[in-house]
């Protein structure tokens, strides 16, 4: 793997043709992590990725779309034109540079917003090169919501949502020094995305339960989808 610490001239000398770009965010995760909770996720999976491909690992974008979470102080957000912009900008960069493997990962779902459809207007733009995605959204994409549906299942957890049982689970596995000792729980409305104030219905920021979270559910989470998604990685790759 290689990374910004490396020379122009030994990644040259590599022959290195793939790039993995993670895009983080920086938003509330409830009265006990941090902001940068799914950019510290993120960055785990771009990592051992990056690793696995031998690839050339670009420093994390570590703001996205967060628009949701805006009345919490302390919350970035980047429009979908600016993000689609530096995205482009990035591949563009890549691409004169010889990189003919793009693969873009993201553990923060309302980049969903950003990424929807916009992977296809970029393969059309540079036809000789490939172009992946990893992680996100894994809601939208049926194998990927296999893959959480997988790795949570096998962990435990019910479900994920937002600073809750799961993601707690996650940063107390990969940062437990982040994490703060009194998570707020908060109870799932039928509806969990109502279209007000998300400060009115979670005041803590939290949704869910992360009075729940353990480092050994965390552990056994991330060793889940380390397996999952590399294997979904190999399946994409092979098949292009």
């Amino acid at each position: 793997m290689f990374t910004w610490h490396n020379t122009w001239n030994e990644i040259e000398a590599a022959q290195v043709r793939t790039a993995v770009v993670p895009i983080g965010s920086t938003e509330q995760h409830g009265t006990h992590l941090p902001l940068r909770t799914d950019t510290l996720v993120t960055d785990w999976m771009a990592r051992f990725v990056a690793e696995h491909l031998h690839a050339y690992l670009t420093p994390t974008i570590p703001i996205g779309q967060s628009s949701d979470w805006l009345d919490f102080p302390g919350t970035l957000s980047l429009s979908t034109e600016t993000m689609q912009g530096v995205i482009t900008d990035i591949v563009s960069s890549l691409v004169v540079t010889g990189f003919t493997t793009i693969l873009f990962i993201s553990f923060h779902g309302a980049n969903l917003e950003v990424y929807q459809g916009f992977p296809e207007s970029l393969q059309a733009r540079y036809p000789g090169v490939r172009i992946f995605t990893a992680g996100f959204p894994f809601w939208a994409r049926e194998t990927w919501a296999a893959i959480w549906r997988e790795a949570l299942e096998r962990t435990g957890i019910a479900d994920i949502q937002h600073s809750d049982e799961a993601e707690t689970s996650l940063i107390l596995a990969l940062r437990p020094e982040l994490v703060g000792d009194h998570p707020t729980d908060c109870p799932i409305p039928d509806d969990p995305w109502p279209p007000i104030s998300k400060r009115q219905v979670y005041p803590s920021g939290s949704i869910g339960y992360p009075s729940k979270a353990t480092r050994e559910k965390g552990e056994r989470m991330l060793a889940e989808l380390q397996r999952l998604i590399l294997a979904d990685l190999d399946r994409q790759m092979s098949a292009s």
